[in-house]
């Protein structure tokens, strides 16, 4: 077979080749004995014993095993990532894919030891993570340019609500984004593209790890991974993943408080067949980020000086959130006897979030030192069912391969929201905070919805590859969207929405024997603006429903995977427009006239070197520009929060043999460019530079580790929305590991 990946495998020592056209691959060992393991995207992974002499060429013939909707790779295959099923739906090598595709793997997650779904993407271009500083709540983040956190963020590709629940990396084995519109095979989703987390499942190996974490801010966290079968044919198999932590944060008064307990169970009757069922129930206590005006954080022009970064304008014992978020899903595949391969997925998630905070509002006017204050609760609760189920079948004729997919999802998210907003609390003092000074009122709520989305998407792709060169990507997809909404401040008044929208993908790559794919594609997407009304231009009143805004884009790039080397390349271009943007007048009053730009350049290089060493890099231009607009004065504008230029860079090793076998770290740097605080780019953010680093030893079955974020401790300004709200960056963070593994 083509494009199958072989690793070879002695101790510390890695050997990868990439199969040729006759299905053979050529690598250089020295004398030894060896695990040698095959896998090609949409099969199953297959593994076997070679003996290298000390001198000539010993042959081995291994077959790839039958076809399977997910590969279970083992061992440590370093950085590198090699299929995705997130971008096709049918686990096609990333280099035949005509989309830029970025993968965190979990080996990465865990060499950096990353706490947040937010960190493990900071060295990933097109992404811009922390996208407003520190927020304990929630993962803001932005994919070229354009908002991802509210439709943008999936889990095991079907849809994850990151505005209300938040998932742990401790759960991850992946993180996965698609750039640009990926609506063919997802739906609604933002022009930019999406981020898929991919959940842990039980392993066919037993094994337990044992964690402990210390830090800065009496960090203390302690969690366990235990998977394995539970037979010895291995057709039932378990995973349970714990967690406890108790930790303050770099913000006064504001806890990152964890539980988490994730269960899951497989069964395998045979290798046509397999089905899991995944579940989790988590709780988290913390609180809001901080509204800081800009005079005394983004500039040092306040006499009293820079306000410090751990200030907290809220009230203790007043100021909470508090989520409890639990789910139970399924995963199953069968292979039929004439080729066809059926897949679901489906989840059940709840999320009960309750928050309220008593923010700033930048200074009062009478000194620079004591800010206006007001009150925010928002407690909500959302409710979700989603299902995907897709028929495969790869076709072979002379020449030609063809993988024909038909799928069809569901979306069923139920939202009951009530929120609270109150004027005029009591003044604080940001120097020398005095709490308890002022009574916190109640009222009633400015907002009482309901909302119910009922999405039905059918969905077609064919990926035609012509003598393992050029390969035709065509998709199409058609979706029924409808919105119900109940608002009980205007007596149980209802309101309903039907929107419907065809969207598509046309991707054409050609792949060479070196392992270069140059390829280009075109798509489009689509995002509902349901509940939101546009004013009626006869009666000036905002009494016409919004459409949902479109979206296009042209992407050209180059992938390069060579077949002797274990690493991966991508090099894109694209130009997205979204249209009918919902923009604002003078006087608040909505329109669907605005039109949005993103052009850009993104470059990420990814490689295991061999030897233990690690290299994952990139660079992202984000060129945005506001087309149309009812205000003047922000067309030509930059799209606010949207840096120009972002550059990083992370090497990390691991001494593999010798003395200090099992000796590593790694030291990374990121660069964050100038921001536009607002639509009239009326003031921007400056660039900082940040270091990350890490240290570890792994002797026998136990690992000891130390990683530091922000290793320079900069005091930097991650964005501002106005020159009362600015957002400061996390200060370094030191995060102690202990870790025994079974």
């Amino acid at each position: 077979m083509d494009g199958a990946a072989v690793e070879v495998r002695c101790g510390s020592t890695v050997v990868n080749g990439i199969t040729g056209k006759d299905g053979s691959v050529t690598l250089t060992l020295r004398p030894g004995t060896y695990t040698a393991m095959v896998q090609a995207a949409g099969f199953s992974a297959q593994s076997t014993n070679v003996t290298a002499p000390m001198t000539g060429i010993v042959a081995v013939q291994m077959t790839v095993a039958s076809a399977t909707d997910r590969v279970e790779v083992t061992g440590d295959s370093g950085f590198v990532p090699f299929s995705s099923n997130a971008g096709s739906k049918t686990n096609t090598r990333l280099i035949e894919v005509p989309q830029s595709i970025s993968i965190v793997s979990q080996r990465e997650m865990e060499a950096r030891h990353v706490i947040t779904m937010n960190e493990a993407l900071r060295y990933t271009p097109g992404i811009q993570a922390d996208e407003y500083g520190v927020e304990p709540r929630f993962d803001w983040l932005k994919i070229r340019g354009f908002d991802a956190q509210t439709f943008g963020v999936y889990r095991d590709g079907m849809r994850f609500n990151s505005l209300a629940g938040k998932l742990d990396p401790f759960e991850l084995e992946s993180v996965e984004v698609l750039k640009g519109p990926s609506s063919v095979l997802y739906g609604e989703v933002p022009p930019g593209g999406l981020i898929n987390q991919v959940t842990k499942r039980p392993g066919q190996e037993r094994s337990t790890s044992v964690e402990g974490q210390f830090g800065q801010y009496r960090r203390l966290q302690g969690s366990i991974d235990t998977t394995g079968s539970i037979d010895k044919a291995g057709v039932f198999r378990y995973r349970v993943l714990g967690l406890i932590r108790n930790s303050n944060t770099q913000t006064n008064f504001t806890p990152d408080d964890r539980r988490l307990i994730a269960p899951s169970i497989s069964f395998h009757p045979s290798e046509r067949t397999n089905f899991t069922v995944l579940a989790d129930y988590q709780h988290d206590k913390t609180q809001w980020s901080q509204f800081l005006p800009a005079n005394g954080t983004l500039y040092n022009t306040n006499p009293n000086g820079i306000i410090p970064i751990n200030t907290f304008l809220g009230e203790p014992g007043s100021d909470y959130v508090r989520r409890n978020q639990g789910s139970i899903a399924y995963t199953g595949d069968h292979l039929f006897q004439n080729g066809w391969n059926l897949h679901s997925n489906y989840r059940y998630q709840y999320i009960n979030f309750k928050g309220q905070t008593i923010f700033g509002a930048g200074f009062d006017g009478s000194s620079l030192t004591n800010v206006s204050r007001q009150l925010f609760a928002t407690p909500n609760r959302n409710r979700f069912n989603t299902v995907d189920t897709r028929a495969m079948r790869r076709f072979t004729a002379g020449n030609w391969e063809q993988t024909a997919l038909f799928g069809y999802d569901y979306q069923h998210i139920n939202t009951r929201a009530t929120s609270y907003f109150l004027f005029g609390l009591g003044d604080l003092n940001v120097y020398n905070p005095v709490y308890g000074q002022t009574a916190i009122p109640t009222g009633a709520p400015f907002l009482n919805n309901n909302t119910l989305l009922q999405q039905h998407g059918l969905y077609a792709q064919d990926q035609i590859k012509y003598r393992n060169h050029m390969i035709f990507t065509l998709g199409g997809r058609q979706d029924f969207a409808k919105n119900d909404i109940t608002n009980f401040n205007s007596g149980s008044s209802n309101f309903s929405h039907l929107d419907t929208r065809f969207t598509g993908r046309v991707g054409v790559t050609y792949l060479t024997d070196f392992g270069i794919a140059p390829y280009v594609a075109y798509s489009t997407s689509f995002l509902p603006n349901a509940g939101t009304f546009v004013t009626n231009t006869t009666t000036g009143l905002s009494t016409n429903p919004a459409k949902p805004s479109d979206a296009r884009q042209i992407e050209g790039g180059v992938k390069i995977q060579p077949r002797t080397s274990n690493s991966f390349i991508t090099a894109s271009i694209f130009q997205i427009n979204q249209t009918n943007v919902i923009v604002a007048d003078a006087n608040f009053n909505s329109h669907q006239d605005g039109e949005a730009r993103s052009r850009g350049l993104e470059i990420e290089g990814v490689a295991s070197l061999g030897h233990g060493l690690n290299l994952h890099g990139g660079y992202t231009l984000t060129a945005t520009n506001n087309l149309k607009d009812v205000t003047t004065a922000n067309i030509g504008r930059w799209l606010p929060q949207t840096p120009k230029n972002q550059f990083s860079t992370l090497t990390d090793y691991t001494q593999r043999s010798g003395r200090f076998a099992g000796f590593g770290g790694n030291f990374g740097v990121r660069f964050v460019g100038t921001n536009a605080a607002d639509a009239s780019n009326s003031f921007f953010v400056p660039n900082y530079t940040l270091l990350d680093a890490g240290v570890r030893f792994d002797y026998r079955h136990i690992l000891f580790g130390v990683n530091a974020t922000n290793l320079a401790d900069k005091r930097y300004v991650a964005t501002c929305t106005a020159t009362t709200t600015c957002y400061y960056g996390y200060a370094r963070n030191v995060i102690g590991t202990a870790k025994y593994h079974f």
